[in-house]
Order: structure tokens, then sequence, then C-alpha cells
């Protein structure tokens, strides 16, 4: 290893690579295991303290797997920094387990002295397994497509001419890592209000077979309906309404790869947004909002009530919501305003949408907005708002039940 040319990293930028993986974890066990911990204790506490142990495992062969496999965990990659013998090369898995093995030891400070006052900044793991943590060279390991070349993308329209797709227009090309697209603010706008008066009106087909609203097959049909209406405005929008074209427009509308990093972006996302959500909670106002996963009848005595309800919340509301607001509407903003006033304004549509199910938590919704809006604008692929998205409205789900 050229030392000379070699960045070693210090202690705030792995701490914060620790953070974000250990958040990663925390947040998935949780979700994943819910109170499963505490009725297996009431079951039988041998069983509990398996459990324990399973967990603690996995969590070790995560940082272990990843170290050896791709010299870099969520965090690490997000971070910008990788794992590397001492003499440059990969790892081998024995040395990925030797160093992640101390993890525990190197958390009680000692790890975190010996970073801060050894020459290559290495922990007692580090010492033991010859090992060293780097700065990654800018621009490796990016998996997102970048938008085409300069000369094949025209500079932003001005005038937003009335076909944009078929008709050889100028191409709207938004500034940071965004897919290039052919629409600008007045045909967002067009979509916008198209989108929102068909999500409006098309549930009200429910109505001549429950006027009232009263059965769980009639809220399920109408949410379904206010998605899927979403959906379908955001695709036609970007597909120019042309069958052929859908899957040009799934792209277009920021349905790509992403590099792993946009994993850590997207838990530290969420994790400013929870802490100013909670912020404005205590010291403003504490949001009320419907409940809507009971309305929908998450916790029906109907299996398939029960299951479809969580079906719309988790998963049909996060994808045609995020195709919409951030995949079409947010684009079309990008292309006149600069990041934040166009996250500001894209925030804001997506906070008032949801006034109906409590009109004090448009602040936070709002800003949750805000967030998806940087967040896609950060990574250049809508995946990661979608599972922000997801995981957002699974927890409330969680929480609320």
């Amino acid at each position: 290893m050229n030392e000379a040319a070699t960045e070693y990293v210090g202690f705030w930028r792995r701490a914060l690579a620790a953070t974000i993986d250990n958040l990663t974890w925390f947040i998935g066990l949780s979700w994943l295991t819910g109170d499963l911990l505490a009725v297996l204790y009431e079951e039988s506490p041998e069983a509990a303290g398996i459990a324990i142990f399973v967990f603690l495992s996995l969590w070790f062969n995560y940082f272990a797997f990843s170290e050896w496999r791709w010299g870099q965990t969520i965090g690490k990659n997000a971070t910008g920094i990788e794992v590397t013998s001492l003499d440059g090369g990969k790892l081998t898995f024995g040395q990925a387990s030797i160093r992640n093995l101390l993890r525990i030891v190197d958390f009680f400070f000692i790890g975190w002295i010996m970073v801060v006052a050894t020459r290559r900044k290495q922990r007692l793991g580090d010492k033991a397994a010859k090992t060293v943590v780097v700065r990654r060279p800018l621009g490796s390991g990016r998996a997102y497509s970048a938008a085409p070349p300069p000369a094949a993308v025209s500079p932003p329209s001005v005038q937003d001419p009335g076909n944009p797709i078929a008709g050889g227009s100028v191409a709207v090309a938004p500034a940071g890592r965004l897919p290039a697209v052919p629409w600008g603010l007045g045909r967002t706008g067009k979509g916008l209000a198209g989108g929102l008066l068909l999500a409006l009106f098309t549930p009200l087909i429910v109505l001549p077979f429950d006027p009232d609203f009263d059965s769980d097959g009639a809220l399920l049909a109408a949410q379904a309906l206010l998605g899927g209406s979403l959906l379908f405005v955001a695709v036609g929008m970007a597909s120019d309404w042309e069958i052929d074209s859908i899957r040009g427009a799934l792209r277009r509308l920021g349905l790509r790869r992403f590099a792993p990093s946009a994993l850590g972006w997207m838990l530290l996302a969420m994790l400013a947004y929870y802490i100013a959500a909670g912020v404005f909670a205590a010291f403003v106002l504490e949001p009320e909002q419907d409940d809507i996963g009971g309305e929908l009848g998450v916790g029906d005595d109907s299996l398939v009530v029960a299951v479809l309800a969580v079906v719309l919340i988790v998963g049909l509301a996060p994808i045609s919501e995020e195709l919409f607001f951030r995949g079409f509407v947010f684009p079309g903003l990008r292309s006149r305003f600069s990041l934040w006033p166009a996250a500001l304004l894209g925030g804001l549509v997506f906070g008032l949408i949801h006034a109906p199910t409590g009109i004090t938590t448009v602040v936070p919704l709002t800003a949750l907005g805000v967030v998806l809006c940087w967040l896609y604008d950060k990574t250049g692929s809508l995946w990661p708002c979608v599972l922000a998205h997801t995981l957002n409205n699974g927890l409330a789900l969680a929480i609320v039940s």
C-alpha cells in the first residue's frame, strides 16, 4: 500500500458509518420482531435467549460478510469509506471475522481511543486482523445510471410544448442526479391537477354499490381506486399515453438502479424526519390523524380484509404516491426551480393532499415530502423513496395498531 497516497479514516466518519449500520439493524429488527421477544420470554426464557443469540449472530455476520465481500457495509458505503488489508488487498473472510469479533471489545472506548491515537487510525480489531479503514475513491461503486451526456440533452425548456415526448421537443434535464425528463413546469401543473381530480372522483364509482361506504369492500375499493388514479396519471404523462413507451416512462419516473449508499442516505433522511417530527409534536403541536388502517380493516376479523388493507397501505400507497409526487411532479418543478424551492413546493403539495385525514398532519407530512424530494435528488433513483415511504407507513401502522 502506498501510504503517502492513502487517507486513513478517523473517528467521526467511522462513528457516522457505525451509527447508520446499527440504526439499520435496530429499525429492521424492530420491524421484523415487534413483540416477538416479549412473547417468547413469557413462554420460555430459554427460547428468548436463543432468539437474542441468533439476532446477535446475524448482526455480527452482516459486518463480517459485507466487509469480506464488498469491503463495505451500508454505513461505510454511505460515508465513502472501506476496509482493506494492510497491504492494500481485499480482505479475507478470516480478517473480516477477526476485526468484527473484536468489535464488542472495541465498542467500550478501547477502539475509539486507538482510532484517535494510532498513526493508521486502527482499532484493536484492525490491529489483530491487519486491516485499515480508508477513504474510497470518488465515483467508485456507483450503480445508478447517469443522465444522458450533454450532447444528447438540450437545455431546460422555458416554454412547455404541448407534446414534449412524441413531438421532438426540448427535453428537460433537472440538475443533480435525476433522470432527464421531457416535461416542464406547465405540463407538470396540468398533470398534477388532472391526477388529483381523478383521485378525488374515481372512488365515487363505489357509491352505487355502497352509498355510505359502510362496508370494508367499499373502503378498500375506494382506496385502491385513489392510488390507482395517481399511478395511472404519472405513468400516462411520462409515456405521453403511449403503451409502447411505458418501460421508458418508468425509467423517467425514477425506477432505476441505485448505489448501495442510497440505503444509508435513506436511513439518514428518515432519522432526520423523525427527529424533526418529534420536536414539532413536543414543542409546537401534536398531530392528530384519522386511523386509516383501522378504517380500512387492518384489525378486521377477516384475514382477507386485513391483508388487503395492509397491502394497500404499505404497498400501493407508497408506490403510487412516490411515482406521482416525486417521480412526476418534483422533476417538473426541478426543471424551473433549484432543489430546495422545488422540494418545498413538492412537499407542500404532498402535505396538503393529506389534510382530509387530519389538518394538523399537514406540517409534518410536508416535511416528509421535502425529505423524500431531497432523497430522490441525492440518489437519482425513486426506489429509496419508495422504501422510505413503505417503512414510514409500516411503522405508523404498527404503532397505531
